[in-house]
Protein backbone atom coordinates (compact mmCIF):
# COMPACT_ATOMS: atom_id res chain seq x y z
CA UNK A 1 0.00 0.00 0.00
CA UNK A 2 1.29 3.88 -0.84
CA UNK A 3 1.90 6.00 1.72
CA UNK A 4 -1.38 8.13 2.84
CA UNK A 5 -0.75 12.11 2.37
CA UNK A 6 -0.55 14.25 5.72
CA UNK A 7 -3.18 17.09 6.36
CA UNK A 8 -0.62 19.94 6.75
CA UNK A 9 -2.35 20.49 10.23
CA UNK A 10 -2.09 17.59 11.51
CA UNK A 11 1.40 17.55 10.44
CA UNK A 12 1.92 21.04 12.84
CA UNK A 13 2.73 20.75 16.66
CA UNK A 14 2.91 24.12 17.88
CA UNK A 15 3.77 22.19 21.54
CA UNK A 16 6.79 20.67 20.66
CA UNK A 17 10.13 21.96 22.29
CA UNK A 18 13.62 20.61 21.57
CA UNK A 19 14.90 18.46 24.66
CA UNK A 20 18.93 17.73 25.13
CA UNK A 21 17.64 13.93 23.64
CA UNK A 22 16.41 15.38 20.30
CA UNK A 23 18.87 18.52 20.25
CA UNK A 24 21.34 19.00 17.26
CA UNK A 25 24.87 18.70 18.32
CA UNK A 26 26.08 21.17 14.84
CA UNK A 27 27.59 23.54 16.21
CA UNK A 28 26.87 26.73 15.57
CA UNK A 29 29.09 30.41 16.09
CA UNK A 30 30.04 33.07 14.10
CA UNK A 31 33.90 32.30 13.71
CA UNK A 32 35.22 32.69 10.53
CA UNK A 33 38.85 30.92 11.00
CA UNK A 34 39.56 27.40 11.80
CA UNK A 35 42.41 25.63 12.59
CA UNK A 36 43.33 22.33 10.74
CA UNK A 37 42.86 18.80 12.69
CA UNK A 38 44.31 16.37 10.23
CA UNK A 39 45.19 16.02 6.63
CA UNK A 40 44.25 13.32 3.57
CA UNK A 41 45.45 13.00 -0.01
CA UNK A 42 42.42 14.58 -2.13
CA UNK A 43 45.22 14.89 -5.42
CA UNK A 44 43.15 12.69 -7.66
CA UNK A 45 40.33 15.57 -7.48
CA UNK A 46 40.64 18.30 -9.99
CA UNK A 47 41.90 21.49 -8.73
CA UNK A 48 38.79 23.62 -10.42
CA UNK A 49 36.65 21.16 -8.10
CA UNK A 50 38.71 22.34 -5.34
CA UNK A 51 37.82 26.48 -6.08
CA UNK A 52 34.20 25.46 -6.80
CA UNK A 53 33.61 23.56 -3.93
CA UNK A 54 35.43 26.31 -1.57
CA UNK A 55 33.14 28.39 -2.89
CA UNK A 56 30.47 26.77 -2.36
CA UNK A 57 30.97 26.25 1.62
CA UNK A 58 31.03 29.45 2.08
CA UNK A 59 34.72 29.78 1.14
CA UNK A 60 36.01 28.24 4.32
CA UNK A 61 39.19 29.68 5.32
CA UNK A 62 42.06 28.29 7.23
CA UNK A 63 44.98 29.67 9.12
CA UNK A 64 47.48 27.50 8.99
CA UNK A 65 47.27 25.10 6.32
CA UNK A 66 45.80 24.83 2.07
CA UNK A 67 42.51 23.92 1.31
CA UNK A 68 43.05 20.66 0.16
CA UNK A 69 44.26 19.45 3.08
CA UNK A 70 40.87 19.31 4.48
CA UNK A 71 39.44 15.61 5.30
CA UNK A 72 35.55 15.14 6.00
CA UNK A 73 35.24 19.12 6.60
CA UNK A 74 37.35 18.83 9.84
CA UNK A 75 38.46 22.56 10.20
CA UNK A 76 35.94 23.90 7.97
CA UNK A 77 33.20 26.02 8.32
CA UNK A 78 29.60 25.83 6.81
CA UNK A 79 27.94 29.13 5.39
CA UNK A 80 24.74 29.73 2.92
CA UNK A 81 22.87 26.79 1.25
CA UNK A 82 26.22 24.22 2.32
CA UNK A 83 25.49 25.25 5.87
CA UNK A 84 21.69 24.31 5.86
CA UNK A 85 22.12 20.83 4.10
CA UNK A 86 24.98 20.11 6.45
CA UNK A 87 22.71 21.23 9.46
CA UNK A 88 19.35 19.20 8.33
CA UNK A 89 22.01 15.99 8.11
CA UNK A 90 23.26 16.55 11.34
CA UNK A 91 19.95 16.93 12.80
CA UNK A 92 18.35 13.69 10.79
CA UNK A 93 21.63 11.77 12.31
CA UNK A 94 21.30 12.57 15.81
CA UNK A 95 17.79 11.60 15.17
CA UNK A 96 18.02 8.44 13.64
CA UNK A 97 16.10 9.69 10.35
CA UNK A 98 16.77 8.63 6.89
CA UNK A 99 17.05 11.10 4.23
CA UNK A 100 17.15 10.72 0.72
CA UNK A 101 17.35 13.36 -1.76
CA UNK A 102 13.70 13.83 -2.05
CA UNK A 103 13.25 14.31 1.50
CA UNK A 104 16.57 16.74 1.93
CA UNK A 105 14.74 18.90 -1.01
CA UNK A 106 11.00 18.58 0.54
CA UNK A 107 12.58 19.01 4.43
CA UNK A 108 14.33 22.05 3.52
CA UNK A 109 12.16 23.74 1.70
CA UNK A 110 9.41 23.12 4.71
CA UNK A 111 12.15 25.01 7.35
CA UNK A 112 12.10 27.74 4.81
CA UNK A 113 8.58 28.64 4.30
CA UNK A 114 8.15 28.34 7.76
CA UNK A 115 11.08 30.59 8.34
CA UNK A 116 9.54 33.34 6.17
CA UNK A 117 5.80 32.42 7.59
CA UNK A 118 7.54 33.95 10.83
CA UNK A 119 8.95 36.76 9.12
CA UNK A 120 12.45 35.61 9.04
CA UNK A 121 14.61 35.17 5.52
CA UNK A 122 14.59 31.82 4.16
CA UNK A 123 17.71 29.85 5.49
CA UNK A 124 18.54 27.88 2.63
CA UNK A 125 19.27 30.75 0.24
CA UNK A 126 17.91 28.62 -2.88
CA UNK A 127 15.29 29.44 -5.23
CA UNK A 128 12.68 26.98 -5.12
CA UNK A 129 11.03 26.01 -8.19
CA UNK A 130 7.94 23.38 -8.93
CA UNK A 131 9.19 20.64 -10.05
CA UNK A 132 7.75 17.56 -11.10
CA UNK A 133 7.51 16.03 -7.45
CA UNK A 134 6.88 19.55 -5.90
CA UNK A 135 9.17 21.83 -4.62
CA UNK A 136 12.96 21.99 -6.01
CA UNK A 137 16.11 24.02 -6.72
CA UNK A 138 19.25 22.57 -8.95
CA UNK A 139 21.19 23.72 -7.21
CA UNK A 140 20.63 21.08 -4.20
CA UNK A 141 22.03 18.80 -6.22
CA UNK A 142 25.52 20.65 -7.15
CA UNK A 143 25.87 21.23 -3.21
CA UNK A 144 25.44 17.60 -2.79
CA UNK A 145 28.05 16.97 -5.60
CA UNK A 146 30.40 19.63 -3.76
CA UNK A 147 29.65 18.00 -0.67
CA UNK A 148 30.97 14.55 -1.55
CA UNK A 149 33.65 15.23 -3.58
CA UNK A 150 34.87 17.34 -0.08
CA UNK A 151 34.63 14.10 1.73
CA UNK A 152 31.43 15.71 4.01
CA UNK A 153 28.79 13.49 2.85
CA UNK A 154 27.96 10.38 1.01
CA UNK A 155 25.28 8.79 -1.25
CA UNK A 156 24.58 5.10 -1.00
CA UNK A 157 22.00 4.25 -4.22
CA UNK A 158 19.45 2.15 -3.16
CA UNK A 159 16.27 0.37 -4.23
CA UNK A 160 12.73 1.35 -2.11
CA UNK A 161 10.15 -1.18 -1.62
CA UNK A 162 8.38 -0.05 -4.37
CA UNK A 163 11.67 -0.43 -6.46
CA UNK A 164 12.30 3.07 -7.51
CA UNK A 165 16.09 3.85 -7.63
CA UNK A 166 16.94 6.03 -4.38
CA UNK A 167 19.82 7.99 -3.14
CA UNK A 168 20.31 8.51 0.22
CA UNK A 169 22.35 11.31 1.78
CA UNK A 170 24.09 11.21 4.85
CA UNK A 171 27.38 13.04 6.62
CA UNK A 172 30.26 10.80 6.64
CA UNK A 173 32.21 11.38 10.22
CA UNK A 174 32.38 15.01 12.60
CA UNK A 175 29.61 17.69 11.96
CA UNK A 176 31.96 20.36 10.13
CA UNK A 177 31.03 23.69 11.62
CA UNK A 178 28.49 26.05 10.38
CA UNK A 179 27.87 29.79 10.44
CA UNK A 180 23.65 29.67 10.55
CA UNK A 181 20.72 31.76 11.37
CA UNK A 182 20.11 30.83 15.23
CA UNK A 183 16.17 30.88 14.88
CA UNK A 184 16.45 28.70 11.25
CA UNK A 185 18.85 26.47 13.27
CA UNK A 186 15.50 25.88 15.47
CA UNK A 187 13.29 25.41 12.58
CA UNK A 188 15.04 22.70 10.95
CA UNK A 189 15.72 20.72 13.68
CA UNK A 190 11.93 20.62 14.86
CA UNK A 191 10.69 20.71 10.75
CA UNK A 192 13.21 17.00 10.87
CA UNK A 193 11.94 16.14 14.06
CA UNK A 194 8.38 16.45 13.40
CA UNK A 195 8.30 15.28 9.86
CA UNK A 196 11.97 13.81 9.24
CA UNK A 197 10.04 10.02 9.50
CA UNK A 198 7.38 10.86 6.86
CA UNK A 199 7.89 8.97 3.53
CA UNK A 200 8.93 11.00 0.53
CA UNK A 201 5.37 10.73 -1.05
CA UNK A 202 4.16 12.27 2.15
CA UNK A 203 6.27 15.23 2.25
CA UNK A 204 5.43 15.74 -1.21
CA UNK A 205 2.08 15.73 -0.45
CA UNK A 206 2.64 18.17 2.38
CA UNK A 207 4.46 20.81 0.34
CA UNK A 208 1.84 20.77 -2.43
CA UNK A 209 -0.71 21.82 0.34
CA UNK A 210 1.58 24.88 0.78
CA UNK A 211 0.70 28.38 -0.08
CA UNK A 212 3.68 28.91 -2.40
CA UNK A 213 2.60 25.51 -3.76
CA UNK A 214 -1.04 26.83 -4.01
CA UNK A 215 -0.72 29.52 -6.05
CA UNK A 216 1.67 27.96 -8.44
CA UNK A 217 -1.39 25.18 -9.02
CA UNK A 218 -3.66 27.81 -9.68
CA UNK A 219 -1.52 28.87 -12.46
CA UNK A 220 -0.74 25.62 -14.04
CA UNK A 221 2.37 26.60 -15.28
CA UNK A 222 5.57 24.16 -13.84
CA UNK A 223 9.23 25.41 -13.52
CA UNK A 224 7.96 29.08 -12.08
CA UNK A 225 9.56 30.27 -9.02
CA UNK A 226 7.85 29.83 -5.93
CA UNK A 227 6.70 33.01 -3.68
CA UNK A 228 7.38 31.39 -0.13
CA UNK A 229 5.34 34.32 1.32
CA UNK A 230 2.39 32.48 -0.22
CA UNK A 231 1.81 35.12 -3.20
CA UNK A 232 1.68 34.51 -7.13
CA UNK A 233 5.21 32.44 -8.85
CA UNK A 234 7.37 35.70 -8.81
CA UNK A 235 7.93 35.96 -12.75
CA UNK A 236 11.77 35.01 -14.50
CA UNK A 237 12.56 37.66 -15.56
CA UNK A 238 16.30 36.37 -16.64
CA UNK A 239 15.24 35.40 -19.98
CA UNK A 240 14.06 39.55 -20.25
CA UNK A 241 17.35 40.51 -19.46
CA UNK A 242 19.51 38.15 -21.48
CA UNK A 243 18.03 39.77 -24.27
CA UNK A 244 18.25 43.42 -23.30
CA UNK A 245 21.95 42.50 -22.52
CA UNK A 246 22.85 40.80 -25.86
CA UNK A 247 21.08 44.07 -26.96
CA UNK A 248 23.52 46.13 -25.69
CA UNK A 249 26.63 44.56 -26.36
CA UNK A 250 25.56 44.94 -30.02
CA UNK A 251 24.96 48.34 -29.75
CA UNK A 252 27.96 51.27 -30.83
CA UNK A 253 29.35 53.06 -28.06
CA UNK A 254 27.88 56.40 -27.61
CA UNK A 255 30.52 59.56 -28.07
CA UNK A 256 30.12 62.11 -25.23
CA UNK A 257 29.08 65.61 -26.42
CA UNK A 258 32.14 67.70 -25.95
CA UNK A 259 31.94 69.91 -23.51
CA UNK A 260 28.38 68.11 -22.31
CA UNK A 261 29.93 66.95 -18.92
CA UNK A 262 31.43 70.16 -17.89
CA UNK A 263 28.09 72.17 -18.52
CA UNK A 264 26.04 69.61 -16.52
CA UNK A 265 28.80 70.36 -13.50
CA UNK A 266 28.38 73.92 -13.73
CA UNK A 267 24.50 73.68 -13.91
CA UNK A 268 24.58 71.55 -11.00
CA UNK A 269 27.16 74.07 -8.86
CA UNK A 270 24.69 77.33 -9.97
CA UNK A 271 21.67 75.70 -8.44
CA UNK A 272 23.25 74.26 -5.51
CA UNK A 273 21.71 77.32 -3.64
CA UNK A 274 18.15 77.35 -4.73
CA UNK A 275 18.13 73.53 -3.89
CA UNK A 276 19.56 74.45 -0.47
CA UNK A 277 17.01 77.49 -0.04
CA UNK A 278 13.80 74.63 -1.11
CA UNK A 279 15.31 71.92 1.60
CA UNK A 280 15.29 74.12 4.21
CA UNK A 281 11.80 75.27 3.19
CA UNK A 282 10.68 71.36 3.12
CA UNK A 283 12.14 70.97 6.23
CA UNK A 284 11.10 74.03 8.04
CA UNK A 285 7.51 73.76 6.84
CA UNK A 286 6.95 70.75 9.08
Amino acid sequence: MGSKPVPLEAARHPSWAPTPRNRTSIRIHSTRGCTMERENDHSKLPAYRFVHIAALLGSARKRSCPYSGTSGGVGMTMRGTSAAVVQLLSVARASGVMVNRTKLAKLLFLADFEAVDRGCAPGSGVEWRWRHYGPYSDSLRDIETDLELAGIVKRVETTNYYGTLEVRIALTGETPQVEIDAQFAEIVERIVSEKGRLSATQLKDLTYQTPPMVAAQKLGQREVRLDLTGGPPIPDLEPGLERLRAIALAMPALDDEVGAVEELAAEIDALSELRREATGEMLDGD
